[in-house]
């Protein structure tokens, strides 16, 4: 079984008006991820992370104040029209296994294969992709739907995950194609 792993993909992260904007190259992906969501909406599980702060996490010492838990910029962005049966799995770290249900979730799912996409790429999508790799699970990158701050950090993300980690690294297209 597959999933769809969406990371952060979250108002502070997507939207100019956001706390911590990821910034343009942001636009470019939404309408990819979409897609990909809506076509695979009812045929395997889609699972939503959030960066979910308290007010006074730690991590902002590192990055401006964020995603702070139960606010409209930790909200996921409303073009993926996030629905009841979706599943939401909130984390205060990098890694959306560190800490939280998601394993659990998805082996209770019997998902042996994560399709991921989502910000940014050389941060929390990275360190998901290093974890569920380091947990057995297969796990396809969706090149054009993921981005970072910066073309370099993008593209450290990309390498890492496919030179390190060895995920594949792929596309919207073609995972749509081979579904």
């Amino acid at each position: 079984m597959k999933a769809l792993l969406i990371v952060d993909m979250q108002k502070d992260f997507c939207y100019e008006d956001g706390a911590l904007y990821v910034g343009n190259n942001v636009k470019e992906i939404v309408n990819s991820v979409k897609n990909v969501v809506d076509s695979l909406r009812g045929n395997v599980p889609i699972v939503f992370t959030q960066d979910w702060h308290r007010r006074d996490d730690p991590e902002f010492k590192i990055w401006p104040k964020h995603c702070v838990q139960n606010t409209w910029g930790a909200e996921v962005i409303d073009e993926l029209n996030p629905s009841e049966e979706d599943y939401f799995v909130k984390k205060r770290r990098y890694s959306a296994f560190f800490e939280t249900d998601l394993d659990l979730t998805l082996r209770e799912l019997k998902v042996e294969e994560l399709i991921v996409c989502g910000v940014v790429t050389n941060i929390c999508v990275l360190h998901t992709v290093a974890d569920a790799v380091m947990r057995g699970y297969g796990v396809k990158v969706l090149r054009d739907c993921t981005t970072a701050l910066s073309d370099y950090e993008y593209e450290y993300g990309i390498r890492h995950m496919q030179d390190v980690l060895k995920a594949e690294i792929t596309s919207s297209k073609d995972i749509l194609k081979s579904l």
